[in-house]
């Protein structure tokens, strides 16, 4: 058995460290050791401060995205080698304390089912640590369709919306990016942005709506907030008769719209519920209303290559990399300076 070291969740907005034992491996295990891990300041820190069903598990180990070497298999696992560089989520943890998700340790027992993907040969395993996050982005990107020189606005410039913007920059769309953090927004630049807008502006739907051809083909809520997704609604593009001359009435022909419809894609979580009258609030015949699950094996795979084509620069989605025994400063960092620090890489390698 494994004697293995992890970030700890003490109690709500508590971070510490603890000392476990991992349980014995089983035939069709591997003994991963971990080198990097991904943390932003989106879910984690929710689980930090008591959300998403963590308030009566504490203390527990976090973290979802993790990059590791293969340095043990048992008889049974195939298809893998030892010195494997490995992107996997968690499934196996050390008996005593609650795992939610438990990425946050230095080592981790994965099986041949928990779907680890082989990074490519002489990768730099830091290159992919956000490739886990970056794939729920990209699931929501592909539901949208996106087709080159359409208009797309991505609310929300955390990781999730950034690696949307990034993705929907790299389908050939003119992304308009919008956030209430100016060095956010600045950010937002370095993946291609077409424009940036400023959240708290008093006309911030007629300021994004100055770079679009009558409402956006595409728009992405991702700042998980009732404000967020009441803009995303306001500035989707409405049928075409809307905009002919008043004087003359049109009724533009079904066939022409179906297949065509704007889109709306969800790609946050609510902590307060959401309302929606669409008469009322969208103002249009169609509109596709997206909310992709959790991110999938093909959806991992995918980013883990668009990261290896060079679509898309991780390096552009990092703030920090820091020892991993500076997770007390750097959680308190994302969760009180959000605006400040985006994402945070913790290095295990001096384990």
């Amino acid at each position: 058995m494994t004697n293995i070291h992890a970030i700890v969740f003490e109690q709500e907005n508590t971070v510490g460290f603890g000392t476990f034992t991992l349980p014995a491996m089983k035939p069709d295990q591997m003994l991963v050791k971990t080198r990097y891990t991904f943390v932003s300041s989106g879910t984690e820190t929710r689980v930090l401060g008591g959300h998403y069903g963590a308030s009566g598990k504490f203390p527990l180990i976090p973290g979802y995205a993790a990059v590791g070497e293969v340095v043990e298999m048992g008889e049974a696992v195939k298809g893998y080698r030892v010195g494997d560089y490995l992107s996997y989520n968690p499934q196996v943890g050390p008996a005593g304390i609650h795992a939610q998700w438990g990425g946050q340790a230095s080592f981790h027992l994965v099986g041949m089912g928990d779907k680890a993907i082989v990074l490519p040969k002489g990768a730099d395993p830091s290159d992919y640590v956000a490739s886990q996050v970056a794939a729920i982005s990209l699931r929501g990107v592909m539901a949208a369709q996106p087709q080159p020189d359409e208009c797309a606005v991505v609310i929300g410039q955390g990781a999730i919306g950034a690696f949307s913007a990034g993705f929907l920059v790299g389908k050939g769309c003119r992304v308009i990016a919008v956030d209430l953090s100016e060095s956010r927004l600045q950010r937002s630049l370095s993946y291609g942005v077409h424009a940036r807008v400023q959240a708290a502006d008093p006309d911030v739907a007629e300021r994004i709506l100055a770079y679009c051809d009558g409402g956006a083909n595409i728009v992405v809520e991702a700042s998980g907030s009732k404000q967020g997704a009441a803009l995303a609604h306001k500035l989707i593009r409405r049928t075409p008769n809307t905009y002919r001359d008043p004087n003359a009435y049109y009724v533009n022909p079904m066939s022409g719209l179906v297949n065509h419809w704007p889109r709306i894609v969800y790609q946050a979580n609510y902590l307060d519920r959401l309302s929606l009258d669409p008469r009322l609030d969208l103002n249009s015949e169609g509109v596709l209303l997206l909310m992709p699950g959790d991110r999938g094996l093909e959806d991992r795979l995918n980013a883990v290559e668009a990261i290896r084509s060079k679509l898309i620069d991780p390096r552009h989605y990092i703030d920090q990399v820091v020892p991993y025994t500076e997770a007390p400063a750097a959680y308190e960092q994302l969760r009180l300076q959000p605006d400040q620090v985006f994402s945070v890489v913790f290095d295990w390698r001096s384990e």
